[in-house]
């Protein structure tokens, strides 16, 4: 720098004076010199090293591959870890789609780029500038729209149970990959998107992103979804008594892949169309993992039977009718006690004919080798209960008539 270059000639052509009075000037002009110079450079360097970094943008049609030029964007800084995102700048693209953002903190700090397109936001991810990375390109994409959903690819249902002792807490994470090269978006307020049916027993929806609603058809997703990996999130509620504790849940579209992710991990469950790959460690928790790695096609369904957990109302409400049944049972054991089945009396002969005598002595001799057909086994109580009286009735009415029952 050139008050580098005028101090070094200075020392080099100066010559102090031999008086002590001379060196002492000499010195303190050193000095002086010094601490100007040390003044001079720290500004400096510290505004160039937090003022070091630059982002050159390119915004490009995906549809088309043309640049968008005269396109506006904006600069989001995200440095704050839990604060909003800061505005810094908005500006508007040149005629190659381009714009360079200069004068940024290389001290880690985090920017995005957004924009709109055909009322469609699109963004950046995150853009880290650490110390000394000087310059960043970055590329941003839009796309032209569309409400053909052919593009459109389940890859992945992710279906996360936290198992409580009367509800199940579902989770779902649906990944949806739109394979093409344009944006699919429904025309708002018609009712256009995808739809998901949720499980008969399901309360309490949960939307965790923007464009989900609950409507006739089903679960509505009706926001944007532009190419590459999107996902749609919500969470229900399941009373385990209401579906028997067999949760199920049909696939409304093809999937590529299902992940049922069990919380407590320790549940003994039994499964349909899902394979038990045991026990995963996810960050801090644990979960039972189970899933269906090569697809579930439209209308098919994953279940999961969870192990009965008897709350106290039904244990009480199963106490109570026991103890009736046993009420009820000991009285009838009583009672057989008390009143033991007493052989039937026959009517007195002296009021029968000879001939009604025969008939009614075979139809006494009937009932006694029926009953003994029936103590050894030979008769289920149906039929045996049926044939006894039958043959009871015959005797009554030969009895009643006083004349021959053919």
């Amino acid at each position: 720098m050139r008050w580098q270059t005028d101090l070094v000639v200075f020392l080099m052509k100066y010559r102090p004076p031999a008086s002590p009075s001379g060196l002492f000037v000499c010195g303190a002009l050193l000095v002086t010199w010094a601490t100007l110079a040390v003044c001079l450079f720290c500004p400096v360097r510290t505004a160039q090293a937090q003022e070091s970094g630059s982002i050159g943008l390119t915004v490009v049609n995906g549809t088309t591959g043309q640049p968008m030029a005269g396109h506006e964007v904006v600069l989001l800084n995200y440095s704050a870890d839990d604060g909003p995102e800061q505005t810094l700048a908005r500006v508007v693209t040149d005629g190659a789609g381009r714009y360079e953002f200069t004068g940024l903190a290389d001290d880690g700090s985090r920017y995005v780029v957004a924009t709109r397109y055909l009322e469609v936001p699109y963004l950046t991810g995150h853009i880290p500038l650490e110390p000394g990375a000087g310059h960043i390109d970055a590329l941003l994409q839009v796309f032209d729209i569309t409400t053909d959903e052919t593009a459109l690819v389940h890859s992945a249902v992710h279906l996360v149970i936290d198992a409580g002792p009367e509800i199940l807490n579902v989770t779902e994470i649906i990944v949806v990959e739109n394979r093409g090269i344009f944006t699919f978006a429904p025309p708002p307020g018609v009712g256009l998107g995808l739809v998901y049916n949720l499980p008969a027993a399901a309360f309490g929806l949960q939307p965790m992103m923007e464009g989900i609603q609950h409507t006739e058809q089903g679960l509505l997703f009706s926001a944007p979804v532009p190419p590459g990996s999107s996902r749609i999130v919500y969470a229900y509620n399941v009373d385990r008594a209401s579906i028997d504790h067999r949760f199920s849940r049909q696939m409304d579209y093809d999937v590529e892949r299902v992940q049922v992710l069990v919380s407590p991990s320790n549940q003994a469950v039994t499964v349909t169309n899902l394979t038990n790959d045991g026990v995963q460690q996810i960050a801090t928790d644990e979960y039972l993992l189970l899933s269906n790695r090569v697809g579930v096609g439209k209308g098919m369904s994953v279940a999961v039977a969870f192990p009965r957990i008897l709350a106290w109302q039904d244990v009480m409400k199963w106490g109570m009718l026991g103890f009736v049944v046993l009420i009820v049972a000991a009285g009838l054991v009583v009672g057989i006690r008390l009143k033991p089945d007493q052989p039937d009396e026959p009517p007195a002969l002296r009021d029968l004919s000879p001939e009604d005598e025969r008939k009614y002595a075979a139809l006494v001799q009937a009932l006694a080798s029926l009953d003994d057909q029936f103590a050894a086994g030979g008769l289920d109580p149906d039929a045996y209960r049926t044939r006894r009286a039958r043959l009871k009735d015959r005797a009554l009415r030969l009895r009643q008539s006083g004349s021959g029952d053919g």
